[in-house]
Order: C-alpha cells, then sequence, then structure tokens
C-alpha cells in the first residue's frame, strides 16, 4: 500500500473511532453505530481503490489503453460498492439515514488532506536534501 494511502486511511479509521465515540456520549448508541457505518463505508472504498492501484504498479510493461480501461472500471466498482453497502445500510441493517450519511461525508473528506500531505511531505524533503 503506498504511503498516502495507508496514512489516508489511519486518517479515517481516526475519524470513524473518534466521531463514533463523540456520537455515542453526545446522542446515542444506535446512532453512533450508524456514524461508524458510514464511514467504515468509505474506509472500504478507499482500501478498493488503494488495492486496485497496487495491481497496476506491480506490471510495469502496461499499455495506456489497460490503464485507462482499469481506471474507469474502478470508478465504475467502487460507486457502486459504494451504493449497494449505503442501501444495505439503509435497507437491510436499518441505520439511522442521517447519521449514517454524516459518518459518510465526513470520513470521505479526509480526502481533501490528500493534497496537504503531499505538499507538506515535499516541502520537508526539499529541506531536508538542502542540509
Amino acid at each position: 500500500m503506498r504511503p498516502e494511502y495507508s496514512r489516508l486511511a489511519g486518517l479515517q479509521a481516526s475519524i470513524i473511532i473518534i466521531g463514533a465515540a463523540i456520537t455515542n456520549i453526545a446522542v446515542t448508541l444506535p446512532t453512533a453505530k450508524s456514524f461508524a457505518y458510514g464511514g467504515v463505508v468509505t474506509l472500504a472504498s478507499t482500501l478498493f481503490l488503494s488495492w486496485r492501484l497496487s495491481q497496476g504498479d506491480k506490471r510495469d510493461d502496461l499499455p495506456a489503453e489497460w490503464c485507462l480501461r482499469q481506471a474507469y472500471r474502478t470508478a465504475i466498482e467502487r460507486f457502486a460498492g459504494m451504493i449497494l453497502l449505503l442501501a444495505l445500510g439503509f435497507k437491510l441493517l436499518k441505520f439511522e439515514p442521517l447519521w449514517m450519511l454524516t459518518g459518510f461525508v465526513i470520513t470521505q473528506s479526509a480526502w481533501m488532506m490528500i493534497p496537504v500531505w503531499i505538499k507538506l511531505s515535499t516541502s520537508l524533503d526539499k529541506t531536508e536534501n538542502k542540509k
């Protein structure tokens, strides 16, 4: 797994744990479970994307058409997987929709931290190389 994805997965797991704990204290246990499930859907999507990227990294001789096909396939599979997992939570598991979507959105917002991490890591690498 690439380091940025392992950091992202760790951040998302932390958000799930902290958010569920706060929700449990502030509201109720069923809302905390709903929040956690929404976050786990996002975490599963992140891990799936990381797995797909590692499949492509293992091979060096891939044509551009294969890479493009794989990118579209991965996007469709991630989207369908998230819809399936969210529908499962709504209908079968009967989680509270508002809290499940809140957990999903808050955990998904961790993706916005990737550009910040990349910028920080490149600036730290530059300063270390100057020394």
